[in-house]
């Protein structure tokens, strides 16, 4: 019987065929290991926010809760403004990132899982440079940055903080004489608390806003801290704050030229009836509230959307004077509601805004 073997140019033959098989094949396969990967890990992430969802309506139905922001946690529980969110489901958790919250529906968010997989790109406003975030202020060509939408910013010795998109709408209540310029334009506040500061050492709102030892403060010390090319865009500003008991034959204060300020009781609530009314600030009706307050739902009867945090959160600043005081200053308490202290407490904390175009 014959028998016929392979010859080496045979086999030879045969191994490159199966290694351009090889390399035809297992690219097509890597893609699609990959592909089921992402689309199961989309799948989980669905199933996570609805699940976000569920944990704050079912807290709501117990007691108030309209978290702004939460945080998620390693354990792929939240952290919202400081109060913890048990998040039950079935499948994988993410175990960093933040989420937005409107109304108790998820908005936005900016989640990752542990190995890297499913981190959403950045917005616009985060990458882009704020030359080119400020020429497209400039231009009108602002579609693309969303109130709300945050980024990082280097203070140095100050740390790393969150900024945030407050406004970008000018209505026609900005066009009016003596009208604070504060919520109108392209608005970007700090959205966590710098630190804690004395609003004056001296205990005294005689002089507002223009005389505390606050406002040199940020002036000093928080503008300095800016980056270069951030404190290039920012311009001046038109600051109206409200007066004390004792304070300027019951005028109003003015700056024309400010790089920095607090916001004003306004400019974070609005009246939600008429017996609710912000009686303390005499500058109340000279500015408006903030598009991320208004989009939020921020009222004085609905305010945990005014929560700022630093480490487990803490009441900041407002500018303005309590008219019927002589050493008080308003502030958003710790969750949210409206308040007011003296003016040398060293608890309350400092939060600022500004204008860019």
């Amino acid at each position: 019987m014959n028998k016929k073997a392979f010859t080496l140019i045979e086999l030879l033959a045969v191994i490159v065929i199966l290694a351009i098989i090889a390399l035809i094949a297992v690219p097509i396969i890597i893609n699609i290991i990959r592909d089921t990967k992402e689309k199961s890990r989309e799948i989980s992430k669905d199933l996570y926010l609805n699940a976000v969802e569920q944990a704050i309506l079912k807290k709501n139905l117990k007691e108030e809760f309209n978290p702004s922001t939460c945080t998620v946690q390693k354990d792929g529980n939240l952290d919202c403004n400081g109060t913890p969110l048990v998040v039950e489901v079935e499948g994988e958790k993410p175990c960093n990132g933040t989420i937005t919250i409107t109304k108790g529906l998820v908005t936005g968010e900016n989640i990752g899982y542990c190995d890297g997989t499913l981190v959403k790109d950045p917005t616009p406003f985060e990458q882009d440079s704020w030359d080119t975030i400020v020429e497209n202020v400039r231009n009108g060509n602002i579609s693309k940055y969303k109130v709300g939408d945050t980024r990082q910013v280097d203070l140095g010795e100050l740390g790393v903080h969150t900024l945030r998109i407050a406004n970008i709408t000018t209505p026609d209540d900005c066009k009016k004489e003596e009208f604070s310029q504060t919520a109108c334009g392209f608005v970007i506040e700090f959205a966590d608390i710098i630190n804690l500061q004395q609003m004056n050492p001296e205990d005294t709102n005689v002089g507002g806003w223009n005389d505390s030892a606050l406002r040199t403060y940020l002036t000093d010390t928080i503008y300095e801290s800016l980056p270069q090319e951030l404190k290039d865009v920012v311009i001046d500003t038109y600051v109206v704050s409200g007066h004390g008991l004792e304070d300027n034959n019951n005028q109003n204060y003015v700056l024309e030229n400010e790089k920095l300020y607090l916001l004003s009781p306004h400019e974070v609530w609005e009246n939600s009836s008429e017996d609710n009314d912000i009686t303390y600030d005499t500058a109340w009706d000279n500015t408006r509230q903030l598009d991320y307050y208004s989009n939020t739902g921020v009222t004085i009867d609905d305010y945990s959307g005014a929560i700022k945090k630093l480490n487990d959160g803490y009441s900041w600043w407002l500018r303005s004077s309590i008219f019927n005081s002589t050493d008080r200053f308003s502030i958003v308490c710790f969750n949210g509601i409206f308040g007011s202290h003296v003016a040398n407490d060293v608890r309350y904390g400092v939060s600022p805004a500004f204008r860019i175009g």
